[in-house]
């Protein structure tokens, strides 16, 4: 049985990453889990010794088959409980990523395949995140590098940190939004969804990621 905080770090670093062969900068672990440089670093040494990751230094970190294997099952049970929060349980879907970060560490393997199977086994998260199998590949285009008058809908938010989340749900914008860009200014992305015009601060924009309408 794995720890917590190892499961943590593995599945940080799968969603982290821009490809299998892409190093994970531990600077985007520490800003994404919250640790200083000096826990990052720790632990990530102590993933090398379990022959978790890779770590080539002043690149980052890269995941071992063996941590594959893991980060894959945990990031599994991670997107099929959100998907049965929302699906089953009605739960809202930026509060389904927070309640999953709990039980992503609870449930056996067998739970998580017969959700699976008693949701028709879901390709995606409530978020657009591909689940397991499935590859980890970014589709769609960042809304923060479209040009002003591009329409699209949100077919995935990443990286799903709680408190983007959180302010996302707030300002009305989920999955399946479809979003005008009114204009881009380096400090903030203005877009339009249903007559209302919204301000999205940089850190927002850069987390949402939209199927231009042609």
């Amino acid at each position: 049985m794995l720890g917590q905080s190892i499961e943590d770090y593995l599945g940080a670093i799968f969603r982290l990453r821009e490809g299998k062969s892409a190093p994970v900068p531990l600077s985007s672990l520490s800003e994404h889990l919250g640790f200083s440089a000096v826990s990052i670093h720790e632990m990530v040494q102590k993933l090398e010794g379990q022959q978790l990751v890779n770590y080539q230094r002043y690149r980052g970190v890269m995941l071992t088959a063996e941590g594959e294997r893991l980060a894959q099952a945990v990031v599994r049970r991670h997107r099929i409980w959100e998907r049965f929060l929302t699906d089953m349980l009605d739960f809202p879907w930026d509060e389904a990523h927070i309640l999953a970060e709990r039980l992503e560490h609870a449930a056996p393997q067998e739970v998580t395949d017969r959700l699976a199977a008693l949701l028709g086994n879901p390709e995606e998260c409530p978020h657009g995140g591909p689940i397991p199998p499935q590859p980890n590949t970014q589709r769609g285009q960042l809304l923060s590098q479209l040009p002003p008058g591009a329409i699209g809908s949100v077919i995935r938010i990443r990286p799903e940190l709680p408190e983007l989340l959180q302010e996302l749900h707030a300002l009305g914008i989920a999955p399946h939004a479809q979003l005008r860009i009114v204009a881009q200014m380096p400090q903030e992305t203005v877009v339009q969804r249903d007559r209302q015009e919204i301000r999205l601060p940089a850190a927002l924009a850069g987390t949402l990621w939209l199927r231009v309408d042609v």
